[in-house]
């Protein structure tokens, strides 16, 4: 099983990728626009194009790699508990805790620097703040989350051991409430008076947004026997409703973009996108014994998608920047753009872990990529 966990962290950071990639296409087709105007036909509108539609695509097939994320670590935690143990043991808690923090630390504080350097410079509460909620790129949010979660995790494993069906609806229906609280923002309307404060009170990088995922994770590790019984009864309809869903979350998507009467908006996971998720990960172990393609790449892969994910982010942001200044013209062709940042997004990353495990600096491997 921890091997097909590794494949499944090695799609994910592939769908991490792919999102991000998708995002910065965005960026070009509406954000970036005057750049290569003269490229495109008068009065060119994005909205509903080809390009439009292939980047939403992307999107959707990769949302599932947070929850997937997510999932993996709740499990692993499940297989670091002893069976004699009444919970999980703070010895693990802290050694996994040290391993994101230390490399999350070394990227965001260099990152903060190259910021400083162009002009963006902070408060000492900024930074620290900055720090604790990963704003020192937008995709850091995913460290601080995860480490929540390990130091909840001594609170829920015996919820997870004993009364996991109370556990996983417990946290679905904290998730629920908390997607529910998005949809004023989403549709671009005012929020009832009783749900003001808390619209923007649950930011994605705080624990109640994506509980579910972890302690569904958990629960799969003490009780998986059980749960691959119930999926072996129902993993067609897993795959058939995760199939499904891809075209129906873009049209549900699609949806909350017309009633909120804006051009564009920023990604939250919807209902669909929740359900599409649970139904990936059920399929994923529904068909445990299906044998993956490219599977020992996409272990390896897995092994080292924490340093991939701190690295690919800053490093597509500073090529599409690159790209913004130096070939502005490249930006007007997704089918050029998105295989350039989507190599460089996977290849920089690989190529300078590699580089580093067969240098001198080998020693400082695990500190800078975790």
């Amino acid at each position: 099983m921890i091997r097909r966990l590794l494949q499944l962290n090695g799609i994910s950071i592939l769908g991490v990728i792919l999102f991000h990639a998708a995002g910065w296409g965005f960026v070009a087709l509406y954000a970036w626009q005057a750049r290569y105007a003269a490229s495109v036909a008068p009065g060119f509108d994005p909205t509903g194009s080809m390009a439009y539609f292939a980047l939403r695509l992307m999107e959707q097939l990769a949302v599932f790699a947070i929850p997937a994320f997510l999932f993996v670590s709740g499990y692993f935690v499940a297989f670091a508990t002893r069976r004699d143990q009444r919970t999980v043991g703070w010895n693990v808690i802290g050694a996994r805790i040290k391993g994101l923090a230390i490399p999350y630390l070394i990227w965001s504080v260099a990152l903060f620097t190259l910021a400083a350097l162009q002009g963006q410079v902070f408060t000492p509460a900024q930074y620290l703040i900055g720090l604790l909620t990963g704003q020192a790129n937008p995709a850091y949010y995913y460290v601080p989350l995860l480490i929540q979660f390990y130091l909840l995790a001594p609170l829920l494993v015996p919820l997870a051991r004993r009364r996991w069906r109370l556990l996983l609806l417990a946290t679905a229906l904290i998730q629920l409430a908390v997607q529910v609280l998005y949809f004023p923002t989403l549709y671009n309307v005012a929020a009832p008076a009783a749900l003001e404060p808390f619209v923007d009170a649950l930011p994605k990088w705080l624990f109640p947004v994506r509980i579910f995922w972890f302690s569904l994770g958990m629960v799969a590790g003490f009780h998986l026997v059980e749960l691959k019984a119930l999926l072996a009864r129902i993993k067609w309809l897993a795959l058939a409703a995760a199939v499904a869903l891809i075209p129906l979350g873009m049209v549900e998507w699609e949806t909350i973009l017309r009633l909120s009467n804006q051009p564009l908006l920023a990604h939250r996971e919807t209902l669909l996108d929740t359900i599409y998720s649970l139904a990936v990960l059920a399929s994923f172990l529904a068909f445990d014994k299906a044998r993956l393609p490219l599977a020992r790449p996409l272990e390896e892969l897995g092994a080292k998608s924490f340093g991939i994910y701190l690295v690919h982010s800053p490093v597509m942001e500073f090529t599409a920047r690159g790209l913004y200044h130096l070939a502005p013209w490249i930006l007007a062709q997704q089918l050029l753009f998105q295989p350039l940042i989507i190599a460089v997004g996977l290849g920089v990353p690989l190529l300078l872990m590699a580089l580093v495990d067969r240098s001198p600096a080998r020693k400082f491997y695990k500190i800078l990529f975790g």
